[in-house]
């Protein structure tokens, strides 16, 4: 009877681990197929200086929440508003347009509030348009990075408005007497996402 007893005790020790193991797994399969991938997408403007001039800058973006704290995606941004300028003794007009990748981290959330690092990095074309001329002409390609951050509010489970700020950094600006200080600019943004909840 004691040996029955000690076979049981052995049994239960060597056991126990095991089930807890593999309740372990399973509570972690469970959380992990609670969040799937869900999509989002996104209008920002953005008041900018452009050949030290203000300007307005709207950008949409999307892509996918990989998790509640960090998200990938996309977006493609132009000038809304050309810029006049003097240039060489002549009148001109500049804008751009731009693609690319946006990262964003959010490190703290407090009930509806959060706080949030954007990251983004593209390319794209300046438009310089000389007046008289009939149609503007891209003539500078350029590669753009900027970063901020955002103060979000939680609007609805599927709708988050926000502001922010940051500063816009250009590499590759040489045409047309232009260079990269003259389109490396501080921004203030207000932005608004909307996600699948």
């Amino acid at each position: 009877m004691k040996k029955l007893f000690w076979i049981f005790i052995t049994l239960a020790c060597f056991a126990s681990p095991a089930l807890a193991e593999i309740s372990t797994l399973t509570d972690t399969d469970a959380v992990a197929s609670d969040h799937s991938l869900k999509a989002f997408v996104g209008f920002e403007a953005n008041n900018i200086l452009l050949v030290e001039d203000g300007s307005l800058y709207f950008s949409i973006h999307g892509g996918v929440v990989l998790n509640p704290n960090f998200r990938l995606g996309l977006y493609a941004a132009t000038v809304a508003n050309d810029v006049n300028t003097k240039e060489n003794g002549k009148n001109i007009a500049v804008d751009y347009n731009s693609l690319g990748v946006l990262a964003e981290l959010k490190p703290v959330s407090f009930g509806n509030f959060s706080i949030s690092i954007p990251v983004t990095a593209g390319a794209g074309f300046s438009s310089i348009q000389t007046q008289g001329t009939e149609n503007s002409k891209a003539k500078d390609g350029f590669f753009v990075a900027d970063a901020a951050l955002h103060f979000n509010y939680q609007i609805t489970p599927a709708l988050e408005f926000g502001i922010g700020g940051g500063y816009r950094f250009f590499l590759g600006i040489s045409e047309d007497g232009f260079e990269n200080g003259d389109f490396n600019t501080p921004f203030g943004a207000i932005f608004i996402n909307w996600g699948e909840n």
